[in-house]
């Protein structure tokens, strides 16, 4: 795995690249099961791109989002998350900041892989 550059993870939501496939990596402080949702952020109040913009216009660069929960990783395709965007599988909800809103996306509406994490066990 390779880190990318600030300036791909701010222009083209480019975390880390597996190989030649580059991926967009979303850090999550609960369970899936908590919501059973993906989030995006949708909207910013200062009119900087967000994640949602620059993936209908063509702009994200990432192949594969990852998302980190707690107890598993949700994986989705790009274009999964294209076609959740122009389907209007979620809905939009403000951030608890005032200043930026995220676009939710239930797991049930979009085809991922769930991979649930285990505890490593030691001998």
């Amino acid at each position: 795995m390779i880190t990318t550059t600030l300036s791909d993870d701010m222009k083209r939501n480019i975390d880390c690249w597996l190989r030649q496939l580059p991926v967009a990596y979303r850090t999550r402080r609960c369970t899936v099961g908590r919501w059973n949702e993906i989030s995006i952020r949708n909207q910013r109040n200062n009119g900087a791109k967000t994640e949602r913009q620059k993936i209908l216009d063509g702009e994200c660069g990432a192949r594969l989002f990852v998302f980190d929960f707690t107890d598993a990783w949700v994986l989705c395709g790009y274009a999964e998350i294209v076609k959740a965007l122009h389907d209007n599988a979620g809905y939009e909800k403000p951030n608890h900041d005032g200043q930026t809103s995220a676009y939710y996306i239930g797991i049930e509406n979009i085809r991922h892989i769930l991979i649930p994490k285990i505890e490593a066990v030691r001998p």
